[in-house]
């Protein structure tokens, strides 16, 4: 590809609504909007343990992926919870 055919098409990503919405979301407004849609995905289990431990138990290498990814930000985000609490 060409660098005018590249510039362009990121010019068209930058200018999409979905993009430029979430390039001016604070990391802590992007961050809430996450956990919402993983209590939303949780819903359907009794925790999100429980989701994880599916996603997990599934054939499906995908899943398995987001079972790490779902357990890597929760454990990320309770910790910057926490540090939170004792500032």
């Amino acid at each position: 590809m060409r660098i005018k055919e590249i510039e362009a098409k990121i010019a068209k990503l930058e200018a999409s609504p979905r993009f430029s919405g979430l390039a001016r979301l604070s990391d802590i407004e992007l961050d809430r909007q996450i956990v919402a849609g993983l209590n939303e995905m949780a819903s359907e289990w009794p925790s999100f343990g429980a989701m994880v431990t599916n996603l997990r138990g599934s054939p499906m290498p995908a899943d398995k992926e987001l079972a790490d990814g779902i357990e890597t930000f929760i454990t990320h985000w309770q910790a910057q919870q926490r540090q939170k609490v004792v500032q």
